[in-house]
């Protein structure tokens, strides 16, 4: 049995540079890496390898029956490329969906995806211990890879940011950076921030607003050390906003894992950020301000201790974070889990090894 190809469902995201950039890396460890889609839906054979990342829309639709039907197919495809001796993986980026939140259907339909796939894929014990309790499966059916880092891999376009919003380069900017909506809590900043007597700080809340959700709270701060750019930031920014602030911070009411605090670091920005999800095992101590959501001061008081962080301390204990993310290793982790109890040969990073040979 020769070498398998990799259908990476999705193999790119125009939202998320996740699947792309760990395709990247599967294919320099040496396995070809093909887009699953409609077009060769089919096309997965004996020994080759589905890998999926947000299922809930593959199952779900626009109205209840219409996710029954759109499940029970789903579900079909699934155990059809079982019985063909195809291998299915699935990374769990989040417990539930965002779209939907925690529903009966969502869970049967979940933990038959697990009960299906040969192994699933976390990104952090944390998720591992969640998965396990929520789904029932066995540890030893979840393999914990990283969350790789965003190093390089968005453009600097060169835009002024703070000149734009009109923030003087040598006062301290609080940033937040992503898509807005109610799970974020930004109400909560706003609040924490407004609390804070710093004239020489200002705040800065980019991104899409969700529709349906209301930014009325900020107005009625009206605190002019506040500036808002309600639209989606597009790539060739993102860079840019980064750059322009001193730490960004991601106040969740709720989280899995954080792109968003990845982004961060990869670019030498601590992130204040609760002590939730996998949050903890992302920044590092001294990277970052990690407060308990529980206390209404810990938002506030976070905010305060970071204005203090010595930046190049906090860039040395970020950089090591950044080491433990690196693309090739986790990529190589991951081939590692496809390859196992396979008997074919295969030929990683220029080199023909067993499978059971490569490194973890």
């Amino acid at each position: 049995m020769g070498k398998p190809t990799v259908y990476m469902w999705p193999k790119f995201s125009p939202d998320n540079k996740y699947s792309e950039l760990l395709t990247r890396s599967v294919e320099d460890n040496g396995l070809h890496v093909e887009h699953y889609d409609k077009r060769n839906a089919l096309k997965p054979a004996k020994g080759d390898i589905v890998h999926m990342h947000w299922p809930s829309y593959s199952y779900q639709a626009s109205s209840f029956p219409l996710t029954i039907v759109k499940s029970l197919l789903y579900a079909a495809l699934l155990l059809f490329f079982k019985l063909r001796g195809v291998r299915l993986f699935w990374t769990v980026h989040n417990i539930w969906p965002h779209s939907t939140g925690k529903t009966k259907w969502d869970y049967l339909m979940r933990k038959y995806i697990l009960a299906v796939c040969n192994k699933g894929f976390v990104l952090s014990e944390s998720v591992k211990r969640e998965a396990v309790e929520t789904f029932g499966v066995s540890p030893d059916k979840l393999v914990v890879t990283p969350h790789g880092h965003y190093v390089d891999a968005y453009p600097a376009g060169g835009a002024d940011i703070r000149k734009r919003f009109g923030i003087p380069s040598d006062h301290f900017l609080f940033l937040f950076v992503g898509r807005i909506n109610p799970y974020k809590g930004i109400e909560r900043l706003v609040e924490a921030f407004t609390a804070l007597k710093l004239d020489s700080a200002h705040l800065l809340i980019a991104g899409k607003v969700d529709d349906g959700y209301s930014l009325d709270f900020i107005d009625k701060a009206n605190d002019p050390r506040i500036k808002v750019y309600p639209k989606f930031v597009d790539d060739s920014e993102l860079v840019d906003y980064l750059r322009a602030g001193n730490v960004v911070v991601l106040p969740y009411n709720q989280i899995t894992t954080s792109g968003s605090a990845i982004l961060a670091l990869s670019y030498y920005k601590p992130v204040v950020a609760p002590k939730l999800g996998s949050l903890s095992e992302y920044i590092p101590e001294g990277g970052g301000i990690l407060y308990d959501p529980a206390d209404p001061e810990g938002l506030r008081k976070a905010l305060e201790q970071s204005v203090r962080l010595n930046r190049e301390e906090t860039e040395k204990h970020i950089a090591k974070k950044l080491a433990e993310l690196d693309w090739k290793k986790i990529a190589g982790r991951m081939i590692h889990v496809y390859m196992a109890n396979r008997n074919d040969i295969a030929v990683m990073e220029g080199q023909t090894v067993s499978a059971r040979n490569i490194r973890r």
